[in-house]
């Protein structure tokens, strides 16, 4: 690919053609040197020893000529063939005419090839190869400079990122046969990025972790605080429901009323669920756990899941028995499933055709497992060995675009749902220490994988249901026995609630006590304090929180019953070191017979 330097001849080289010359020019001595006189032939010898010394000192000139010329070569060999980045020389028409040792390199080709001179274009990706096109076409065109990026194939198929910096020039010499002399060439710096491509996809990488950190970290703090106002507010319009269906005369005169107010009282319900499943995402969660086979905890779910999946998409299943043993609530394993299966026939249903949904059980390493499209996003695995639960499907898929905001609470891209079920799934997963990746293409369909750690624990026999508490409808609440003798004292800074539970408590023959604030309560407590026998006291309050509230009181009376309410779930609201701790605690929003039956609980303690 390089053009070939001129050989200089030997000193007896040249003597040969020097001679072969002289021949050619006499073939004879000339007969009349004999006769010369003397004194011409000493002016001839002195001629000839002066030519004689001018070769000399011209050989001399020519031979440090040749040493300059030699000592430029090396330089040029240095500089040129040894240096750490390509140089290519292309013609007009892309051919390469001349290339470097680290150009060769780089396209993995040997320089000594006595082939014709390859088309550049033959190490470019197919895709990038407009790229180079337009920027040389540039360049002879207007002879500016052009500098661009684009991703280079070795003649062994190897791709790398190469960086490229040209400039336009005109031929020297047309020793190559493909270029003429003054003919446009094009000269080429190219470099090997494919280290700081990486890089910088690395980089990146870790930058879109970190947005996804910081935007989990702000989507758990929006949530929780929007279902702390929310319960709130819940709390009273619940509770006043419950007033209201009391109030109502019995039969059919308030038959219609009732009926109206008890839907009333489901939507609150369902609204409470989803400020449950808000505070679900952020991972707090206080359920019981135990071993559990996680495939039979699926083979048990399966008649509920085809219950509910259309009639037109099939559902399959791999649960080896027995399947790998993880230490987890059956309620909420079992509620992943549900959303994952969920999602999956809504995916097919989306994509308006017949679909198939394989629900699968294994045991996977946890070398194995990919960080690609995994969440949490800062998850690591730690375990040699993970239970796997696989739901695919051959619906609509998901746009990489939405990967990034498949898990955020109420992002949705079907026109069913609430855009819940994922972010449960993974605020679920994230207090079980386990992880869930996603593989998707869109039309191909999905694959969700939940990975939750193994655990050597038995898993215990089959036990019977847990007792059911008592659920009493708003008319079916009657007053407390212990009442009669007890005033609460309720501690409350929203207004609405606290006249709310005021009347409810008046209603079921309390005396009551309100305070709006903690400060406040302190004080009323001062002056009742002999008639007061139960305390229901909020968490979140200006001047004097809940905490404080309740060391406070404890001070003036050990062991006072409190009972502590938040909107907040029990884990995050008991988390830390507290001096006191709460006689019972309720999650805002609340039921009534809820409240009464913990004051009943705490009062009948008391007494025996």
């Amino acid at each position: 690919m390089m053009g070939k330097y001129a050989v200089t001849p030997t000193n007896a080289e040249r003597r040969q053609q020097a001679e072969k010359s002289s021949r050619a020019l006499w073939p004879e001595e000339p007969a009349t040197l004999n006769a010369l006189p003397p004194e011409a032939t000493q002016n001839i010898l002195h001629e000839l020893r002066v030519h004689q010394i001018q070769l000399e000192m011209q050989n001399e000139e020519l031979r440090r000529t040749q040493l300059d010329l030699d000592a430029a070569r090396a330089r040029y060999f240095d500089l040129y063939d040894l240096a750490p980045i390509g140089y290519l020389t292309l013609s007009e028409p892309g051919l390469i005419l001349e290339a470097n040792f680290a150009a060769a390199t780089l396209l993995g080709v040997d320089r000594g090839e006595k082939a014709a001179p390859p088309a550049f274009s033959r190490f470019i990706c197919k895709e990038d190869q407009g790229i180079c096109y337009r920027h040389c076409k540039q360049l002879f065109e207007t002879g500016e400079p052009q500098a661009w990026e684009l991703r280079m194939v070795k003649r062994d198929g190897t791709v790398f990122w190469a960086h490229l910096k040209a400039s336009a020039a005109q031929s020297s010499s047309t020793s190559s046969g493909y270029a003429a002399a003054g003919t446009p060439v094009c000269h080429i710096l190219m470099n090997d990025i494919t280290a700081l491509k990486q890089a910088e996809a690395e980089r990146k990488n870790l930058e879109s972790q970190i947005r996804q950190l910081q935007k989990a970290e702000s989507l758990g703090c929006m949530a929780g605080a929007i279902a702390h106002h929310f319960n709130n507010q819940l709390q009273a319009v619940m509770g006043n429901l419950e007033l209201a269906m009391i109030s109502l005369p019995r039969g059919a005169e308030g038959a219609e009323a009732n009926e109206f107010l008890g839907k009333s009282m489901e939507s609150a319900r369902k609204a409470g669920e989803v400020s449950t499943q808000l505070l679900t995402f952020l991972g707090q969660s206080h359920a019981k756990r135990e071993p559990l086979d996680l495939s039979e905890l699926c083979r048990r779910s399966l008649r509920m899941l085809w219950a509910v999946i259309p009639k037109d998409v099939t559902l399959v299943s791999d649960l080896p028995s027995p399947g790998p043993t993880i230490r987890a609530n059956a309620d909420e394993i079992q509620q992943v499933l549900t959303n994952l299966v969920t999602n999956a026939w809504e995916a097919s249903d989306h994509n308006r055709r017949l679909g198939t949904i394989c629900l699968s059980v294994r045991t996977v390493a946890g070398a194995d497992l990919t960080a690609v499209n995994r969440y949490p996003i800062d998850w690591q695995s730690h375990d040699s060995a993970y239970a796997c639960l696989q739901v695919e499907d051959t619906g609509c898929g998901i746009a990489d675009s939405d990967l990034p905001k498949l898990f955020d609470p109420f992002f949705s891209t079907k026109i069913v749902g609430r855009g819940l079920g994922l972010s449960v799934v993974l605020g679920i997963l994230r207090t079980h220490g386990g992880a869930v990746t996603v593989e998707s293409e869109p039309d191909r369909g999905s694959v969700f994988r939940v990975f939750l750690p193994i655990t050597t624990e038995v898993v215990p026999l089959q036990s019977l249901p847990a007792a059911q508490s008592l659920k009493v409808a708003g008319g079916g609440l009657s007053a407390c026995p212990a009442a009669q003798t007890s005033t609460v004292l309720v501690v409350e800074d929203e207004s609405t609630v606290l006249e709310m539970v005021t009347n409810a408590l008046k209603h079921f023959g309390f005396a009551v006590l309100p305070a709006e604030d903690g400060v406040e309560a302190v004080e009323v407590f001062k002056l009742h304090q002999a008639e007061i026998g139960c305390v229901l006291c909020d968490l979140t309050m200006p001047r004097m929180n809940g905490w404080e509230t309740l060391t406070a009181l404890r001070k003036l009376a050990p062991g006072i019953p409190l009972i502590l309410a938040s909107g907040y779930r029990e884990t995050q609201v008991m988390e830390g070191d507290h001096p006191e701790l709460p006689s019972a605690f309720l999650n805002k929003p609340y039921e009534l017979n809820a409240l009464i039956n913990a004051i009943r609980r705490i009062l009948l303690k008391r007494k025996g």
